[in-house]
């Protein structure tokens, strides 16, 4: 299966506890760039798929709110993990917006 999304291919993983792991997110999980919090999981985008135009956006957000995030995002268990957009989206909007191709 090859997904897209805005005419560009993109690597994504249904996020899951039960489900065999592609060996990219094993890899996540072994450097602790991926963690469980119950059913929760936290990602840390900014060391999986590094991108210096969201590393300044995330950046320019955390000093104008006061904080620093580090760049990491939650999912819950069902949701859609976009690791070259860095991001987590619901099913309903991955069906939506991304093109699958098989």
């Amino acid at each position: 299966m090859t997904v897209f999304y805005h005419d560009k291919e993109v690597r994504v993983w249904e996020i899951s506890k039960d489900k065999e792991l592609p060996e990219w997110v094993q890899h996540c999980f072994d450097n602790n760039s991926m963690v469980w919090y119950d059913n929760k999981l936290k990602v840390l985008v900014k060391a999986i798929n590094p991108s210096s135009k969201r590393d300044v956006k995330l950046g320019l957000l955390d000093t104008a709110l006061g904080y620093y995030g580090g760049g990491f995002v939650m999912g819950n268990v069902g949701d859609i993990f976009d690791s070259t957009n860095g991001r987590i989206i619901s099913k309903k909007n991955f069906l939506n917006h991304y093109d699958i191709r098989n």
